[in-house]
């Protein structure tokens, strides 16, 4: 018996009740093996997009399936709406769903929120172009050189993340990234697959992935 998939929906609205927009992102938390079929499903990121309605719909592996292995994973889920909070939290998916879909809401996340944060998105700050923001005066510092507000939210935009390379296989990354934050952290291999690790934090300018085997790629690190 092959791996049950199970279709998760979720709607929302603004305060007013009108569509939001945003995105919802979902990756398993280890990779799911079925052992009748040998099948395995890689813990692949997969980002949904709010629709003119604010919908999404995204296709999901039951965590509990007869022959799943192994037992307890579960799925990261980020929801990012623009104008709000982004949540982080963790779900599993039943193989017993009813007509074989479910719904957000009517699932409790298997911890609490990990992450609820305020912060403003692209969109929000792309708008202010149309307020004029490139005619408000801005006070260079030691660091942000621009005279403008919209041209130091750009230089700050590109003084936030970082690109490391990883050239040759190994299963520990030593990165030293300089951006006086802790970032998030996302790698992919050297064909573009996107691969989980375990990060560990040094300080606000150094950090550790340790990944279950060898490979080269990169991390994109914001």
């Amino acid at each position: 018996m092959a791996f049950t998939i199970i279709e998760v929906t979720a709607t929302y609205l603004k305060p007013d009740s009108s569509p939001a927009t945003g995105s919802v992102t979902f990756i398993a938390t280890e990779t799911m093996r079925d052992t009748v079929t040998n099948e395995s499903i890689s813990p692949i990121e997969l980002v949904a997009v709010l629709d003119e309605t604010g919908y999404i719909s995204v296709n999901l592996a039951a965590t509990n399936g007869d022959f799943t292995t192994p037992r307890g994973v579960t799925y990261e889920v980020t929801e990012r709406i623009n104008d709000s909070n982004e949540n982080k939290y963790f779900i599993a998916i039943n193989k017993g769903a009813v007509d074989g879909a479910v719904d957000l809401a009517d699932l409790v996340p298997n911890i609490q929120t990990v992450i609820t944060q305020n912060y403003a998105t692209k969109e929000y700050v792309d708008s202010l172009e149309l307020f004029g923001a490139e005619s408000i005066e801005f006070t260079p510092t030691t660091e942000i050189f621009s005279t403008n507000v919209q041209d130091a939210i750009v230089e700050v935009r590109e003084k936030s993340k970082f690109v490391f390379e990883q050239y040759s296989a190994t299963t520990i990354w030593y990165i030293t990234h300089n951006l006086r934050f802790y970032p998030n952290v996302t790698v992919v291999d050297s064909g573009d697959n996107s691969v989980i690790g375990d990060v560990e934090y040094i300080d606000s300018n150094n950090l550790i992935v340790t990944f279950a085997h060898s490979f080269a790629g990169k991390a994109y690190l914001s």
